[in-house]
């Protein structure tokens, strides 16, 4: 094989690469309730306020109160009661497996289950998976997901970000 051909094959494949990506990027962009409860668990464990996104209108509306800021408030002052700063309690989910059950075209229970794992910093997780340290939490919950306007929501009671 001389090296014009060689050079086609090559260049045929880096082609086939980047559309391939720009097709799973766009695929990537559809929403669905499964899709919504991993973000929003993800950002609910790493104690992210971008949770507010993945809320419905009805969880955020409960009185009238910040909810998600009531709940990161609400695990940093558990962190400093038992002596440790706040980014000690953000956890990474590992593992995520999600089941979903549409109970109508809007509305679907999710069952979600991963594993989780302390994420202090990223350096902090890979060292913890790499040598096997650290405690590995199961994390097994339903949510109740709902679609709005702008994409489906997490609605119902969350894990514990509501307290009650």
């Amino acid at each position: 094989m001389d090296s014009g051909n060689k050079l086609m094959v090559v260049a045929s494949v880096v082609i086939v690469a980047f559309v391939l990506q720009v097709v799973l990027i766009f695929a990537d962009r559809h929403d669905s309730p499964g899709k919504a409860a991993v973000e929003f668990s993800k950002a609910y464990f790493k104690q992210n306020e971008c949770m507010t996104y993945r809320l419905c209108s009805d969880v955020l509306a409960v009185d009238e109160a910040d909810v998600v800021g009531d709940y990161i408030n609400r695990v940093a002052d558990e962190a400093r009661a038992n002596g440790f700063k706040p980014r000690w309690m953000r956890m990474s989910l590992a593992h995520t497996e999600v089941e979903v059950e549409m109970l109508d075209e809007n509305t679907a229970q999710v069952h979600l289950t991963a594993s989780s794992l302390r994420s202090v910093n990223p350096v902090f997780g890979i060292v913890s998976k790499v040598f096997q340290l650290g405690e590995y939490y199961e994390v097994d919950e339903t949510l109740t997901v709902v679609k709005e306007d702008d994409g489906w929501k997490v609605c119902g009671q969350p894990y514990a970000l509501i307290e009650g």
